[in-house]
C-alpha cells in the first residue's frame, strides 16, 4: 500500500497478463466482471425514473438559467447560480435531445457513474476486496445516488476532486518518466473544471494544496537540517529545477485556459473573468455572515451516520488505525493525506455559515476511500483473528450495510420527495405540485397550447416556474392585486393567502384547485427516534408553501 513503491511495469504486467506463466488478463478476472456489474447497477440506479420527481425550487432555479442560455445564447456569471461549466454542458445536452427534466439530469447521473469508474486507478492500493468495495459504497450510496439523481453542481465538484487525486496518485507514480506531463495537464484540468462548476471548489483546493506545501517546505528544511549547507540545497533544486518548472508551468497553463474559457463565455466576455474570482469569494461570503440557511457545527456528522452507516463507521475506526501506525511506522502516508482530508472538510463545512444537505458529499468522499480501504486490509486477515471477533465484525459489516441499501432504496425512490428526509431539505410535494401542474398543461391544451394567457399573482412562484411553463409565451409575472387587476385569463396561479380574494373577483366558470408550490421540516431534537430512523415518520405536520390554481 506504499505509494513511493509502486512499480508501474509489475502492474502492466499484471495487467495484460504474462505468457510465461500462463496469467489471465485482468479484464478475464472476476474482479473485472464484478467491477462491471458494479458500474451496470451503478448506471441503471441512476437513469431509472429519472424524471419522475418532480424539479426541486434548486434545480429548477438552475433549470431556467440553463433554458434561457438554451433559447437566447445569454450567459453572464452568477455566483448564486454558480458557475458556468453546468449550464454549457446542459445546452450541449439540450442541443442534442431536447430540454426535458430527464435530459437536465442526465449529466449529473452520468457524472455519478463516472465516480464509480474513477475507482479503477486505485486498486493496487485498496487491496482486491478493498477498491471493490470503494466502487459499491459510491454505487449504492443514498448521498451520492441522490445527487447524481439531482440537478446540481456539487456531484461534478466531487467528480473533479477525485479525478484531480487519482492524477496526483499517477504523476508520483511517473514522477521520474516523460508521462507525468498527462497526468499533470489532467489533474490541472480537473481543478480548473471544478472551479467553473462551483465556487466551494476553492476550498476543496486549499484543503488539498495545504499539505502539499507544508510537506515541500518539510523537505527542504529536511534536507538543510542534515547537509547542513547551502548550497546543497541550491544544487539539489537546480538539479529539477527544469522538471519543476516545465510541471508547473503545464499545470498553470492548462488551469487558466480553461478558466478563461468559460469565464469569458468562451472569449465573448473578459471582463467577466477578471471579477469571477472575487464574486466566488464575496458571495461565499456573505453566505456564510448571513447563515442564510443555518446550524449547529456538527451538521453534516449525524447525516453521515444516518444515511451513510457503513463509511461513516469504517471511517472512522480506519481513520484512527491508519493515524496510529503512522505514528508509529510511518506506515502508508497515502491513507494519513485521506484521513487529514476527511478532518478538514468536516472542519471547513462545520465553520462555514450555511448548512445545505448537498454539501455533505464534500466530507464524504474522503470517508468512502478510507473506509474501503480499511475494509479492503481488514476483511482478508478476518480468519487471523478470534472466532467472536470475526463474527462480531461480519455482524457489524452486514447490518450496517444493509440498513445502507435498505436508507438508500428509501430516499431515492421511495421517499424522493419527501421532506422527512434530511437530505431532501425540501421539497416539492408530488402529488399536489404534479397534479397542479398536469392540471395546468391540461387547461392549456383546452385553450391555446403554448400561448395560452397566464396569469401569476404570487411572486415567490418564479423560480419554480420559470422551468416548468418554460415553454409558454404569454405569461403575465407578478401580477399586482392592489391594483385592481381584470383577471381574466384561463389559467391565474396565486398564493394561498390571496385565493379567497381571487375567487371574489374572478368569473363564476373558473375551478379551483389547492396545491402546494415546497414542504419542509425543522427538526428537532425530539424528532430523532426509532420510528424516524427507520421509516422517517415524524408526530407533527409538515409546512408547506400553499399555492392555489384558478382555471377555465
Amino acid at each position: 500500500m506504499n505509494i513511493l513503491k509502486y512499480n508501474p511495469i509489475e502492474v502492466m504486467n499484471n495487467m495484460i497478463g504474462d505468457k510465461t506463466t500462463n496469467k489471465r488478463p485482468f479484464f478475464k478476472e472476476p474482479d473485472f466482471i464484478l467491477f462491471i456489474v458494479i458500474i451496470i447497477a451503478a448506471t441503471a440506479l441512476r437513469l431509472y425514473q429519472l424524471d419522475v420527481r418532480p424539479f426541486h425550487h434548486d434545480e429548477a432555479a438552475v433549470g431556467s438559467f440553463a433554458y434561457k442560455l438554451f433559447t437566447n445564447g445569454n450567459y453572464e456569471y452568477n455566483p448564486v447560480f454558480h458557475g458556468p461549466f453546468l449550464y454549457f454542458l446542459t445546452v450541449s445536452v439540450f442541443n442534442i435531445i431536447g430540454d426535458t427534466d430527464f435530459t437536465a439530469r442526465v449529466v449529473p447521473a452520468l457524472t455519478g457513474v463516472g465516480m464509480v469508474l474513477l475507482v479503477y486507478p486505485f486498486r493496487h492500493y485498496f487491496g482486491r476486496q478493498g477498491w471493490l468495495i470503494t466502487a459499491a459504497f459510491f454505487a449504492f450510496s443514498p448521498s451520492f445516488l441522490y445527487y447524481s439523481r439531482f440537478f446540481r453542481n456539487d456531484i461534478f465538484i466531487t467528480f473533479f476532486t477525485l479525478t484531480a487525486v487519482v492524477c496526483a496518485v499517477k504523476y508520483l507514480e511517473q514522477r521520474n518518466n516523460p508521462n507525468r506531463l498527462i497526468y499533470v495537464a489532467l489533474g490541472s484540468a480537473a481543478l480548473a473544471l471544478s472551479v467553473t462548476a462551483k465556487e466551494n471548489a476553492y476550498v476543496t483546493i486549499a484543503l488539498l494544496g495545504f499539505p502539499v506545501g507544508i510537506y515541500v517546505l518539510y523537505r527542504i528544511w529536511l534536507l538543510y537540517r542534515t547537509r547542513h549547507q547551502q548550497h546543497d540545497i541550491i544544487a539539489s533544486l537546480e538539479k529539477n529545477m527544469f522538471r519543476i518548472l516545465m510541471d508547473t508551468g503545464l499545470f498553470i497553463v492548462v488551469f487558466l485556459a480553461i478558466f478563461v474559457i468559460f469565464y469569458s463565455y468562451f472569449f465573448k466576455d473578459f471582463e467577466a473573468v477578471k471579477g469571477a474570482t472575487f464574486s466566488a469569494f464575496s458571495h461565499w461570503y456573505e453566505m456564510h455572515e448571513i447563515e442564510r440557511i443555518g446550524g449547529p457545527p456538527y451538521y453534516y456528522i449525524p447525516l453521515l451516520f444516518l444515511y451513510e452507516l457503513p463509511v461513516a463507521l469504517f471511517a472512522f475506526i480506519g481513520s484512527i488505525d491508519y493515524v496510529t501506525r503512522f505514528i508509529k511506522s510511518r506506515e502508508n502516508p497515502m491513507m494519513v493525506f485521506m484521513v487529514y482530508w476527511l478532518a478538514a472538510s468536516l472542519a471547513a463545512y462545520a465553520y462555514i455559515g450555511e448548512k445545505v444537505p448537498w454539501l455533505i458529499l464534500h466530507p464524504l468522499l474522503p470517508a468512502v476511500l478510507i473506509a474501503g480501504a480499511y475494509l479492503g486490509e481488514v476483511v482478508p486477515s478476518l480468519k487471523q483473528r478470534p472466532r467472536w471477533a470475526e463474527a462480531a465484525f461480519v455482524v457489524i459489516l452486514v447490518l450496517s450495510s444493509a440498513f445502507f441499501l435498505y436508507t438508500s432504496y428509501n430516499l431515492n425512490y421511495k421517499n424522493c420527495s419527501d421532506p422527512a428526509e434530511p437530505l431532501i431539505q425540501a421539497s416539492q410535494p408530488p402529488q399536489e405540485f404534479q397534479h397542479f401542474m398536469a392540471t395546468l398543461y391540461e387547461t392549456a391544451d383546452r385553450h391555446k397550447g403554448f400561448y395560452t394567457e397566464i396569469e401569476v399573482t404570487d411572486n415567490e412562484m418564479d423560480t419554480q416556474l420559470l422551468w416548468q411553463i418554460r415553454h409558454y409565451k404569454n405569461v403575465k409575472w407578478r401580477v399586482n392585486l392592489e391594483n385592481d387587476p381584470v383577471l381574466d385569463a384561463p389559467i391565474i396561479i396565486v398564493h394561498d393567502e390571496d385565493a379567497d380574494y381571487v375567487k371574489q373577483v374572478v368569473d363564476d366558470d373558473y375551478h379551483r384547485l389547492d396545491s402546494a408550490k415546497m414542504a419542509w421540516y425543522w427538526f428537532k431534537p425530539g424528532d430523532i427516534n426509532y420510528r424516524f430512523i427507520m421509516y422517517r415518520q415524524l408526530d407533527r405536520p409538515r409546512s408547506e408553501y400553499g399555492v392555489v390554481l384558478f382555471y377555465r
